[in-house]
């Protein structure tokens, strides 16, 4: 407010509000810690394999971003797609106990 902006004070509160952290998101993210890890040494790999075949500096390091972005990509789908399928088989265990529960309280019981 001293310099004459009545907003002044209520920037700090936005950007805390408005500010994204990386690191929260990809710890809250599944799959995304390993897909970025998969991926950095997948392309490092790459690169570094490319360097000592070609001795080509920036295709290399081309070589190194593509990998990664692929390997990247391709793990965290495949990751994503492997939970989805835990969790429809979870989904079917949990409907069939269910069931079988249900099933038993209907039949007498003998003593």
């Amino acid at each position: 407010m001293a310099d004459g902006n009545p907003n002044a004070g209520d920037s700090k509160d936005s950007e805390k509000h408005a500010s994204w952290d990386i690191i929260k998101f990809i710890e809250k993210t599944p799959c995304s810690r390993d897909s970025l890890l998969y991926g950095i040494t997948g392309g490092l790999g790459a690169g570094v394999l490319y360097f000592f075949k070609s001795n080509h500096v920036r295709r290399s390091a081309d070589v190194a971003v593509g990998s990664f972005a692929l390997i990247s990509v391709v793990s965290w789908e495949l990751c994503r797609y492997m939970r989805h399928k835990e969790h429809q088989k979870i989904k079917k265990t949990v409907e069939l106990m269910n069931e079988q529960s249900k099933n038993n309280k209907d039949e007498p019981k003998q003593a």
